[in-house]
């Protein structure tokens, strides 16, 4: 089966409303990236959607972990294991640990993806982290723990939804992001400024395309009524 031919059928495995939804998403988020021949880790990867997209674009190497906890989603390790054996990829592995128990690699990785799970690292100090020093530096070491496993010029990818939201400052759920917790997030500003302070450059902030609006909807103002859902991209300094 030709990798278009599974990209589609992996879209239907993992309840896109359409490939063209999936790979719009998939696009967006390594635009720019080469992932050719490229050591990929994603932590907190879920089903493994990124995973696959990474590793049917080339990648040499695509490592998903997901400890599987509060959380996460049920039964994402194992629909992820699935589609590496439906599909055989070889490229590609799944284990289900924190980073903390990943062991250093001999090679570095050329790209680290967070998609939704920054948050998650410490529920607690991110809640305050924007005006709790010691929430601050506890988020800090933990971004500090990323170098052990990237190179110079690797990519560190993190995408999360804002804590500024229209819906959540009128005291109201926003109709299109019903279940999100708002004060268990932080703004983009916050999240540079503290990879700034963990040794991090910025290398670019994209708000999320809503799908089918593509790039008319990839704007702060546009998100700020919505989902609030941005992109970052940082190098090491």
């Amino acid at each position: 089966m030709k990798s278009d031919q599974i990209l589609s059928a992996v879209s239907r495995q993992l309840g896109y409303r359409s490939n063209e939804r999936y790979k719009a998403r998939s696009e967006f988020l390594f635009d720019g990236i080469s992932l050719a021949g490229k050591r990929i880790l994603e932590i907190g990867c879920g089903d493994g959607a990124f995973c696959i997209w990474a590793a049917l674009q080339g990648a040499d190497y695509v490592l998903g972990i997901e400890p599987e906890a509060e959380g996460s989603t049920s039964g994402s390790s194992r629909k992820f294991n699935d589609l590496i054996r439906q599909y055989d990829l070889k490229n590609t592995e799944l284990k289900n640990c924190y980073l903390h128990g990943l062991p250093i690699p001999e090679k570095k990785y050329d790209v680290i993806l967070l998609y939704n799970v920054i948050n998650h690292l410490n529920e607690e100090a991110v809640k305050v982290m924007h005006q709790n020093a010691q929430a601050y530096n506890l988020y800090k070491d933990i971004i500090n723990g990323f170098t052990q496993f990237i190179n110079k010029d690797s990519i560190l990818i993190l995408g999360d939804c804002a804590r500024t939201n229209m819906w959540n400052m009128l005291g109201l759920k926003s109709p299109f992001a019903s279940n999100i917790e708002w004060h268990k997030h932080q703004n983009p500003n916050q999240w540079i400024k503290l990879f700034k302070d963990a040794g991090f450059g910025l290398y670019d902030l994209r708000w999320s395309p809503l799908y089918p609006l593509g790039r008319l909807s990839s704007n702060w103002l546009v998100h700020f009524l919505t989902v609030s859902h941005f992109v970052l991209r940082f190098k090491m300094l």
